[in-house]
């Protein structure tokens, strides 16, 4: 458990880790990035069946559900709290827009931005103070 691990830089260690990718991914290099549903994820949708007819709509929704919860779920191992879910997990982030950490990307489902990019992750930004010889 890492008590002093906040929500931002858990999503930030999980973007920076490739091997998330089928989870949450960079949109942009500004600080956009994407919870991702089974549009960019194909090989995981599952499939629901009504009356013996497959619904793609529920499929895709079923899948969506099944990502956002697998990101809840991590943070839910990381933080000790077993009974993490989807919806806490937005309430943080609603949190932040207050904060003005994280924002909506208005009109994208599931696409946030980080309101202050840590410089460090920003292409072509030098650290202050370190000059060219």
């Amino acid at each position: 458990m890492e008590p002093n691990l906040t929500l931002w830089q858990f999503l930030l260690e999980l973007l920076l880790d490739p091997k998330n990718a089928n989870l949450i991914a960079w949109t942009s290099n500004d600080g956009e990035f994407k919870l991702n549903s089974a549009e960019e994820v194909r090989d995981h949708v599952y499939d629901v069946y009504v009356y013996g007819k497959l619904c793609k709509h529920f499929s895709i929704l079923i899948s969506v559900i099944y990502f956002m919860l697998q990101v809840a779920r991590l943070w839910g191992l990381r933080k000790n709290k077993t009974n993490m879910n989807y919806d806490k997990l937005s309430r943080a982030l609603r949190y932040y827009y207050d904060k003005n950490i994280i924002k909506k990307v208005m009109g994208q489902k599931f696409v946030y931005k980080f309101v202050n990019l840590p410089a460090v992750l920003k292409p072509d930004v030098k650290p202050s103070g370190l000059h060219p010889i």
